[in-house]
């Protein structure tokens, strides 16, 4: 009697489906899907960001405005949204256990998410207190870098950003200054510039860190200025002056700043009155009156707003008169030349050139100044070695090093140090700080031919 009434139930389910699509072809509708976005298979080891919004809602309601919340959607709007060899790096964990399979069934794995950077969370979450389960938490570029890396979907060159930090010198610590840190000396005075490690505990987070934090360790483990240091990995900032489409870069600090020269050596060197670049590329207070070394090789933000740390009482008499660069106008400051950037025809995303941080001057023909790249290109090579020919003047003219120079230069000892003139020393110091800038006069060409031209005057008035 019963397995009678299981094959009326049956026949009767049957014929209630067959009765329901052919109500669709009559009224001419297609059938619903079968399945739509859903969570059946979200059962791994990934819980998903809407989990992580319980504990951390401001960061989470900060992630959904960026680029990262929609990766998919990006993909998906260019017809790869099932690709696997594009998904990899749109989802979360997509290929391993509990991670991203598809829309119907693992739809809140979505989008690159908390879990692409902090590991599987499914762990902390169901003992969230549990401290050796918290989710991982590291400043290194590794994992920026696996994603944002050359590859055959991005025609190879649209985000090969992690090799190019490879090759550039942010990409490791310098291995004279990382010798200091392994011995437990000089941190809090060079790790802000030269140590990720320190300066995303001290600066970003804003906690007081003594010299021993990178004590003992290996300097090839020690981070350099890696990815999370320029970008916020969160949130969106408003700190890009002119991207490329809505791509707003998640900068730390603006990209573009409008400075007022000033000769104080205190203000020549905060941070706060630069762009992003010169949080480091700025001077750390050496004046011509300074003996034991010469001007830190990061002055190119002071060069470039046409200005010099002067002594004290000094700061309304600098060695030449204060000058903008010429290059004051540029569309983004130093990003122009050094985080050159362009879009391929046809791309949705932009194809970034910049991140070794060398020159490219593709960006400065058509302008009101230059007709052509060329013509830009031409004009720096005669200027740098117009400026390299004076500086090489200037020091043959002084002679002897061991008479003239700073005295971790070689030069003379503090006592020595005390018999050179001041003119020698304001000379010296002119020349260093054109050297220390690196572009060879291009940063700001006026400022240096002045600063030529004094160091010059000086030398004649003295060797007649």
């Amino acid at each position: 009697m019963v397995a009678r009434m299981t094959n009326l139930y049956s026949v009767a389910v049957v014929v209630c489906v067959i009765s329901v699509g052919l109500m669709w072809l009559v009224q001419g509708c297609a059938p619903p899907p079968l399945t739509g976005p859903g969570d059946s298979g979200v059962t791994g080891k990934y819980a998903g960001a809407a989990k992580c919004k319980e504990c951390h809602e401001e960061e989470h309601g900060d992630w959904l405005a960026t680029h990262h919340a929609k990766a998919l959607e990006t993909l998906e709007a260019e017809g790869r949204g099932t690709d696997p060899d594009c998904v990899i790096c749109h989802v979360v964990g997509f290929g391993e256990a509990g991670g991203y399979v598809s829309r119907q069934t693992t739809n809140s794995l979505a989008g690159v998410q908390c879990e692409n950077c902090h590991g599987p969370g499914r762990e902390h979450c169901d003992d969230e207190e549990n401290e050796a389960k918290f989710p991982t938490k590291t400043i290194s570029a590794k994992i920026c870098g696996q994603c944002h890396t050359g590859c055959e979907c991005h025609r190879g060159s649209t985000h090969p950003n992690y090799q190019l930090w490879k090759a550039s010198t942010h990409g490791r610590v310098d291995p004279n200054v990382a010798a200091y840190f392994a011995a437990g000396e000089k941190l809090a005075e060079c790790g802000p510039c030269h140590s990720g490690d320190y300066r995303e505990v001290a600066c970003i987070q804003g906690k007081t860190v003594d010299d021993n934090l990178l004590a003992g360790e290996d300097p090839n483990k020690m981070n350099g200025i890696t990815c999370v240091i320029c970008h916020n990995p969160h949130a969106k900032t408003a700190n890009a002056t002119a991207p490329i489409g809505d791509w707003d870069y998640q900068l730390r600090c603006r990209d573009l700043v409008a400075c007022t020269p000033c000769n104080s050596a205190d203000e020549a060197c905060d941070p706060n009155r630069y762009n992003l670049c010169g949080q480091c590329h700025r001077s750390r207070g050496t004046t011509w009156q300074s003996t034991e070394s010469k001007p830190h090789g990061s002055v190119q933000a002071n060069v470039y707003t046409g200005e010099m740390p002067m002594p004290t009482g000094q700061e309304n008499a600098p060695l030449v008169p204060n000058k903008a660069s010429d290059h004051a106008d540029v569309a983004v400051q130093c990003s122009t030349c050094h985080m050159y950037c362009e879009n391929e025809e046809g791309a949705s995303t932009p194809e970034t050139g910049g991140h070794t941080y060398k020159a490219i001057m593709k960006g400065c023909g058509g302008t009101d100044c230059h007709e052509s790249s060329l013509e830009a290109q031409a004009i720096t090579i005669t200027l740098q070695d117009t400026v390299q020919a004076s500086l090489d003047d200037i020091a043959a003219r002084l002679g002897d090093p061991k008479t003239w120079e700073y005295t971790e230069e070689g030069g003379p000892d503090a006592a020595g140090q005390a018999a050179i003139s001041d003119v020698i020393k304001k000379v010296r110091f002119l020349y260093h700080y054109v050297l220390s800038d690196g572009s060879l006069g291009v940063h700001n060409p006026q400022y240096v031919k002045d600063m030529l031209a004094e160091a010059d005057q000086l030398l004649t008035s003295i060797l007649r």
